[in-house]
């Protein structure tokens, strides 16, 4: 039998390139649209870095540094205000250095606007509650007036 597994595919080749899955990493990554080419990690990863590592259930998960830790990482997705604490090194597979829009690579490291984006993102975390916050609050203000009509 033929192991194709994510990790085996990176081991053999130093890098994968995988359909990107969930909303974690909106707006930068569109689920089932975008495409991610991960490479195999040498050293640690840096803050706004975005990684792929395998949580303890299995699950395989694409977020954001957002703090390294002298033993560990805290992670978060994009569209997400709740960290993760307590990734391991051993846990990382690989870095993300760009992703497929279509036909159009974007590397992470020449692109201004991604970078510029990364900065922003993981600078204003108070701004992302605030605006997730106001979010929900529109949602609901809108299906109660939508009952009454």
């Amino acid at each position: 039998m033929i192991d194709n597994s994510i990790e085996q595919v990176l081991r053999d080749n130093g890098f994968i390139v995988t359909e990107f899955k969930g909303t974690s990493m909106n707006p930068l990554l569109k689920s089932e649209r975008d495409k991610a080419l991960v490479k195999t990690l040498s050293g640690k990863l840096k803050k706004r870095d975005i990684a792929l590592y395998k949580r303890s259930n299995g699950m395989y998960v694409m977020h954001r540094v957002y703090k390294v830790n002298k033993d560990s990482y805290v992670f978060w997705g994009d569209n997400q205000t709740v960290l993760e604490y307590g990734v391991k090194n051993e846990d990382i597979l690989g870095v993300c250095v760009g992703f497929y829009k279509g036909e159009k690579y974007v590397e992470f490291s020449k692109s201004f606007w991604i970078k510029a984006y990364g900065l922003f993102w993981c600078s204003f975390v108070w701004l992302r509650k605030f605006l997730n916050l106001f979010r929900r609050a529109f949602i609901k203000v809108r299906r109660i007036f939508s009952k009454k009509n």
